[in-house]
């Protein structure tokens, strides 16, 4: 049986097509985990400043608390499991290091690198 050249032109074109739609779903998939990461940083940084915001006026004042800071950050962030770790008191996306007097001295987020 003779191969004609339109059939190794279709058959060219065939490979070419499903590579071709192979790569656009890769390219579709891939954009569509990178912008699920995208939202989920994002959700959880706007949840580190809602948290941030709620706990500065508590901490700037000069009679606060280490247990004052803490209610507003659980306030913040009610359905956070709070632990320590690090010399740190997690409370939702956000640490909180106090001294011995109890006062706040440092805030890391927890997508932090240190």
């Amino acid at each position: 049986m003779k191969i004609t050249r339109s059939a190794v032109a279709l058959t060219l074109l065939a490979v070419a097509l499903v590579a071709s739609n192979g790569w656009w779903a890769w390219t579709a998939l891939d954009a569509g985990v990178t912008a699920a990461y995208h939202e989920q940083a994002f959700a959880e940084h706007h949840q580190a400043l809602a948290e941030l915001l709620t706990v500065v006026p508590v901490a700037s004042d000069p009679a606060a608390t280490r247990e004052s800071v803490l209610a507003a950050a659980r306030t913040a962030a009610p359905r956070s499991v709070e632990f320590e770790k690090d010399g740190f008191a997690w409370v939702g996306q956000l640490g909180y290091r106090f001294d011995a007097r109890g006062r706040l001295r440092e805030v890391r987020t927890s997508w932090s690198p240190f």
